[in-house]
């Protein structure tokens, strides 16, 4: 007897952990503009048994490695098939990073794999890729500049800036926004800021601090400088925790002519506190540091949570749960009315109670128009 054929092997199936979910989601969506397919993602998925956040990183740098691979050795004939294995490999490689121990090697190491797989897809990109980097702290932070091909003679089209937020990498904004806008004429430039992930792979002595205005400062004095971008029409996006950077930038600096920010943060801790779903005598009434958290067993500590609190004490540069909380009692958006220039803001609807809060006082307290 025959045993029945099937059309694959492969099974879908999510996580019942949502903040793991989340994550397959989230790199399914990058499958949009190339960064992904849904057969690799599940073939990867598969091979995933428990809910360890480590257990992501196997699967993912293989797949990463092979499609290098095959990136490199399509290139000399195929170069459509170079950039579209090396975009996937530059999202896979994020996949890992995003889940490895902030505090050990592989991270920055896979990190860096991704944004060396993204430099060979650009080379074939239909836009023209640059580097880009502002000096910062005695330092040259980076990202990249991006222009469509296509750009008319006469006025220069509209430049955003793009920054993300805790998790997010410069090159998986490429995906989420970037080539959206560059199909779209607009110029796009990327950067990172202290505590952000691309950052944090070369310089992890910076990182986040509330006054983000002064490091986006810095980006947008280098983004003047740029060949056609037009200071009257230049917009700053921010992406999650980057609705905070740029609701900080907006409100200081005057040469952001529109801001556009999903979501609207402006109270940093309210707003963990509210994702967390907890009141701030509750935060508060424990306190948990890095040198213990490794001998705390997973039935009382889970792996998922472990990694997502070491990820918040490497970013913030803080070691213990009680620092990390007294550290976002300064992230805060005071002078709302400063800000003037057109705003479009964002909110999903299932971001919880504090999200929505902060979302309609941001609303009600600019003085500029909200869309």
């Amino acid at each position: 007897m025959t045993s029945k054929v099937e059309r694959t092997g492969t099974r879908i199936q999510g996580f019942p952990e949502g903040e793991l979910d989340f994550q397959l989601m989230r790199l399914l969506g990058a499958g949009n503009y190339g960064g992904a397919t849904p057969g690799e993602v599940f073939a990867a998925r598969s091979a995933i048994q428990g809910n360890d956040p480590q257990e992501w990183t196997g699967p993912f740098v293989a797949m990463a490695t092979e499609l290098d691979a095959l990136a490199a050795e399509a290139a000399p004939r195929f170069p459509v098939s170079a950039r579209d294995h090396a975009l996937r490999a530059s999202m896979y490689w994020r996949c890992a990073e995003y889940f490895a121990d902030p505090f050990g090697p592989e991270c920055p190491r896979w990190g860096l794999a991704s944004r060396a797989s993204f430099e060979v897809a650009a080379r074939y990109l239909e836009w023209q890729v640059e580097s880009f980097s502002y000096p910062f702290a005695e330092r040259q932070l980076g990202g990249y500049y991006l222009r469509p091909n296509n750009t008319q003679s006469g006025s220069p089209p509209p430049t955003v800036l793009l920054v993300t937020g805790f998790d997010g990498t410069a090159e998986e904004l490429y995906f989420q926004a970037a080539c959206a806008g560059l199909q779209r004429g607009f110029q796009v430039v990327i950067a990172e800021g202290p505590g952000q992930m691309g950052v944090m792979r070369e310089h992890p002595d910076l990182p986040f601090r509330p006054d983000y205005e002064v490091p986006i400062g810095a980006m947008l004095d280098q983004v003047l400088k740029l060949p056609g971008v037009d200071t009257q029409k230049l917009a700053l996006y921010g992406i999650s925790f980057g609705g905070y950077f740029a609701a900080r930038a907006a409100a200081h600096d005057q040469r952001i002519r529109a801001a556009i920010l999903n979501s609207p943060i402006i109270d940093l801790r309210a707003y963990m506190l509210g994702f967390m779903g907890l009141s701030a005598e509750a935060a508060e009434a424990q306190d948990v540091s890095l040198d213990e958290l490794d001998d705390i067993p997973n039935e009382e500590f889970p792996a998922l949570n472990k990694h997502m609190f070491k990820a918040a004490c490497r970013r913030f540069g803080v070691r213990s749960h009680l620092a990390w909380l007294d550290a976002l009692k300064t992230y805060r958006v005071e002078r709302l009315d400063a800000i003037s220039c057109p705003v479009l803001a964002l909110a999903g609807s299932g971001e919880g109670g504090e999200t929505e809060r902060q979302f309609e006082a941001f609303c009600k307290g600019v003085s500029g128009p909200v869309s």
